[in-house]
């Protein structure tokens, strides 16, 4: 039997300039790192039956790998050449479809394990490629480049795209002190509402020289950001995380509504934040909050009984246990 643990990812700065109608245009550029939350995957072989068993939100058996409902997992064992004779289960450590990048965080997690059943190893480089492959081009789920990069590489990472779509990751180097400083300050706080980032995706293609526009001031904070980053000066970084907030929900109508801005003014309007922005595409999942003083905070948010978690960063991105 194999175990992947493959981490949740937190987009930092710059988040959507790694989308295709963004990046051929302007080139992206953008901050993702991954935390100590995961999806963990268990692969076996089945060599007497050479059934397949698929163990997620449903259980499935089949002896037709074209039968597999799950798309994801379907296309990946295709693009693997697997036929039969295998069984599969995913557990996760946070509700999916959230803005933590869960579809590539599995995709990533799924073609590492079953290359090591192949006794493959692939690098990092090749990981994200071949996860972008399956879910963006095979499966034509929109979005961008950056939940496979970082699922792949793992910690804090700048991420350059060109226009030809080609990228660059770098480990942003941070001293241990100011990384304990940034844990002691991010909350993820849940908003209890999943929600499809395609269809929001999707709607931001519609109004194209107004989000490019948008885009543009989100990447010119990037830089500043990794400075901010690199400092652990999270009175700044709340700061950006509010203004890209504010920017981002006027992309489309979609971005946020009532009940995410009511969650997120009460939490500014207790002065125990510096500030906070939604995770992914927008419409629901976490909010990321810079917290002043993290005990009061977290007492706050008891008060008012928002669901939270602490974050710790992940280092390895996904990993063969």
């Amino acid at each position: 039997m194999i175990i992947i643990r493959s981490p949740f990812r937190i987009p930092l700065a710059g988040g959507g300039t790694d989308l295709d109608f963004y990046y051929r245009k302007r080139g992206g550029d953008l901050i993702s790192a991954t935390i100590d939350q995961y999806i963990y995957i268990l692969i076996s072989k089945r060599p007497l039956d050479k059934k397949i068993l698929i163990q997620n939100t449903e259980i499935q058996f089949s002896d037709n790998i074209k039968k597999v409902k799950n798309n994801l997992l379907r296309e990946v064992l295709i693009h693997l050449g697997f036929k039969n004779g295998i069984q599969i289960a995913n557990i996760s450590t946070l509700p999916t479809q959230t803005g933590l990048g869960s579809s590539s965080t599995l995709t990533v997690g799924l073609i590492k394990g079953l290359l090591k059943m192949k006794n493959y190893n692939i690098n990092k480089n090749e990981l994200a490629k071949m996860a972008y492959l399956i879910e963006r081009q095979k499966l034509k789920f929109d979005g961008g480049w950056q939940d496979q990069i970082i699922a792949s590489y793992g910690g804090i990472q700048r991420i350059k795209i060109n226009k030809k779509g080609k990228f660059k990751s770098n480990e942003i180097k941070i001293k241990n002190n100011n990384l304990l400083k940034l844990e002691n300050h991010f909350i993820l706080v849940y908003t209890e509402e999943t929600r499809n980032s395609e269809k929001i995706i999707t709607e931001q293609r519609k109004n194209d020289k107004k989000i490019i526009h948008n885009y543009d001031k989100i990447k010119a904070k990037v830089k500043i950001m990794e400075k901010f980053l690199i400092e652990g000066n999270v009175s700044q970084i709340g700061n950006i995380f509010h203004d890209h907030w504010v920017e981002k929900k006027k992309l489309t109508k979609n971005i946020s509504n009532k009940k995410l801005d009511k969650m997120y003014n009460d939490m500014m309007h207790s002065k125990l934040f510096y500030g906070g922005k939604i995770m992914g595409a927008g419409g629901g999942g976490f909010f990321l909050m810079v917290a002043k003083n993290k005990n009061k905070s977290i007492e706050f948010l008891k008060k008012v009984k928002f669901r939270f978690t602490k974050i710790k960063f992940d280092h390895l991105g996904a990993t063969i246990l």
